[in-house]
């Protein structure tokens, strides 16, 4: 049985400790700076006490004690906890994105080949049934050669406001633009596909919605400061995260530890912490957030492939919606529904059905099976995205905030 060391136990991080253990591997080690999460999880995975580090010195410190490394821990942090944990021999299973730094991203590809370890990249949705048999059907040839690609990321308003507005990825200095944070996923999708390298983007967005001009009168600081709104708002913060409405999402029952930075907090705790010290307690419009709430990036891939991707934080529910033509046929659905349409020309159309799970779709299962499977017998997926392909999609996200930067020009990928 391979061993795990995770470092960083928020939502991710914890999800694959708990995944790992369920499909035939062992946590063996953890690792998080807030003490109350590391002790939950300690004891929900029964590690031993010797083996929880509150720091990734402490961990590192120890030298290799495991099989692999799982590093979900801040996008700032991933370069420097990958490029230890690399350097002491250990195989990588890194959340995305892995740095909004191109020399960063570049070196840690070329040491994952000088140590002789695997580095992997969490593209998840590359292993949900509804993108797994989107590839099959491409090189299976059926709809002929790919000409443009149409993604759209509806993020969805809740969502958006709760990790880009309120939460831990509101600003860029403190973390990756919105187009590399959130999709990645899309643009490494892009080149997924096809295989095609990128050549150009070109790429504008804006930000209209979650700006202190858009308060209502009278709105406080935080939402629970007597807000005279709190009946009308879609965002207002016990609605949201203890005590949903028909409109809006119980965000609580898997987000509380994230509110209170406490390990297991009763709804009590979620209270107090929203009205007094939480940054999920504030108004939306009274936050320090700037990244992008909407963006569109146009794509020219080698071979005279067109696409485009659109995210989009104005949406009621989270999914994303496809539509690929090639020399032959299309085929075109959304994600959430698990299913697609393929229209061969000339032969009429049918439905290509496939399993949703939890998880990005079942994507989550997906990538913990394969990373098994690499480590145990050495095979690697053909879905799977190591460090050096990983490197596309960053490189995408990094021209398309230059483009957007700099008025919409295109900029070339080199």
């Amino acid at each position: 049985m391979k061993t795990i060391a995770v470092i960083g136990l928020g939502g991710r991080g914890s999800m694959y400790a708990r995944r790992f253990n369920a499909q035939g591997a062992k946590v063996v080690a953890v690792c998080d700076i807030n003490a109350s999460v590391l002790e939950h999880v300690g004891n929900t995975l029964n590690i031993d006490l010797d083996k929880r580090f509150n720091s990734a010195e402490e961990l590192f410190a120890c030298g290799k004690i495991a099989d692999a490394l799982v590093v979900a821990s801040q996008d700032r942090d991933h370069y420097g906890h990958a490029k230890r944990g690399l350097e002491l021999g250990y195989h990588v299973l890194c959340e995305k994105p892995v740095s909004p730094v191109r020399e960063e991203c570049e070196e840690l590809a070329d040491l994952a080949d000088k140590m002789g370890v695997h580095m992997v990249v969490c593209h998840v949705l590359r292993y949900a049934g509804f993108y797994d048999s989107i590839k099959k059907v491409i090189d299976s040839g059926e709809i002929g050669e790919v000409t443009n690609i149409q993604q759209t990321e509806n993020v969805g308003y809740w969502h958006y406001a709760h990790s880009y507005v309120r939460g831990n990825w509101r600003r860029e200095d403190e973390t990756t633009p919105s187009i590399l944070a959130k999709c990645c996923h899309d643009l490494d999708l892009l080149y997924y596909y096809t295989g095609k390298k990128c050549l150009s983007v070109t790429s504008i967005g804006s930000r209209r919605i979650f700006i202190p001009e858009n308060a209502p009168e009278g709105a406080p600081l935080r939402c629970m400061d007597g807000c005279p709104h709190y009946k009308d708002c879609p965002y207002y913060a016990p609605h949201v995260y203890y005590k949903p409405t028909l409109h809006s999402i119980p965000i609580y029952f898997f987000r509380g530890a994230q509110v209170t930075k406490l390990g297991n907090p009763t709804i009590k705790q979620v209270k107090e912490a929203l009205k007094t010290y939480s940054p999920y307690g504030r108004c939306v419009y009274h936050c320090d957030n700037d990244v992008i709430e909407n963006q569109t990036v146009l794509c020219k891939f080698d071979g005279d492939v067109n696409a485009t991707l659109t995210m989009n934080a104005s949406s009621r529910g989270c999914f994303r919606r496809v539509h690929i033509t090639g020399t032959k046929g299309e085929l075109y659905g959304r994600d959430i529904d698990g299913k697609f349409t393929l229209n061969v020309f000339g032969k009429g159309k049918k439905t290509v059905k496939s399993k949703v799970g939890q998880g990005h779709l079942g994507g989550d299962s997906g990538i913990v099976g394969d990373f098994i499977d690499l480590l145990e017998n050495g095979k690697m997926a053909k879905r799977m995205s190591v460090m050096r392909e990983t490197l596309m999609s960053h490189l995408m996200a990094f021209a398309a905030e230059e483009s957007r930067k700099d008025g919409g020009t295109t900029k070339l990928i080199k």
